[in-house]
């Protein structure tokens, strides 16, 4: 391919403006960004002769405490959406899909849904599904309480026996703190960064994580899930003009512009 930009700056494609067009070399590529006109999402695409296309859909979310409310969340969102009822969409997609790579990552300010793969209808009806998991999620309280956290009698034939907590994030993050790196790099974190979001456990610490309520959880994917506020990452050999007319028919269309989130502070020495 050339690494001439089809694009230049300020160029219109149907409801986006081109704000950045750079070739790279040292990948063979060229980088476009871009942004919504009518809501101000953020498109990245990598354009190159790479048959493994990627797609990946990115939200800035900042943790207030170690209830884990953003890894939840992260697990609750794929657990069916207005358009896909299913109960456990995700798994559905990974038994029917011929994805190369298919996942949901919670990081310390920010919470990413990737998947690849080689084959064009397969891509689209991947990014179909998640597009409609993270923007309009069924968020159940049920499905809450199974990834969340829940009380279960000890011996489920037993009332009278002791309550346990349950839940699959809350029994994640317990094995992930069970290794003396890991919460050894949280106590530094926590130390170094007392007034940010890095001071918490993105993941959840399982002693606050029961704390969590449906209500914060459902208030959390309002501030921080809305188009406006997504990146829209793309890398790939698939048209850039195709990613964009797909994710303006199926995520923002009729959307409104919401506010910026506030920038992250410097923590003060």
């Amino acid at each position: 391919m050339t690494l001439t930009p089809k694009y230049k700056v300020n160029a219109s494609i149907g409801d986006f403006t081109v704000t950045k067009a750079l070739p790279l070399n040292e990948i063979q590529s060229v980088l476009y960004e871009l942004r919504h006109n009518e809501t101000g999402a953020h498109v990245m695409h990598i354009a190159n002769n790479d048959p493994e296309n990627l797609f990946c859909l990115a939200f800035q979310t900042l943790p207030k405490d170690s209830k884990g409310v953003a890894h939840i969340l992260e697990h609750t969102v794929l657990c069916g959406s207005k358009k896909f009822p299913t109960k456990d969409p995700f798994f559905s997609m990974n038994r029917r899909s011929l994805n190369t790579y298919m996942n949901a990552l919670t990081g310390a300010d920010f919470t990413c849904y990737p998947a690849a793969s080689q084959v064009e209808k397969d891509f689209y009806n991947l990014l179909e599904v998640y597009l409609d998991a993270v923007f309009f999620p069924e968020l159940k309280k049920l499905s809450f309480l199974q990834e969340g956290h829940r009380l279960e009698f000890t011996d489920p034939n037993d009332k009278n026996s002791r309550l346990t907590f349950k839940g699959i994030v809350f029994n994640e993050m317990k094995g992930s703190l069970s290794s003396p790196d890991t919460r050894l790099w949280h106590k530094i974190t926590e130390l170094l960064t007392p007034n940010l979001p890095y001071a918490f456990n993105s993941g959840g610490d399982p002693k606050e994580i029961p704390f969590l309520t449906y209500e914060e959880l459902k208030n959390f994917h309002e501030t921080y899930y809305h188009p406006s506020q997504c990146l829209f990452y793309f890398y790939g050999n698939l048209p850039l003009e195709k990613h964009l007319k797909f994710i303006s028919t199926h995520a923002l269309k009729g959307v409104k512009k919401t506010s910026a989130l506030p920038p992250i502070p410097r923590q003060k020495r």
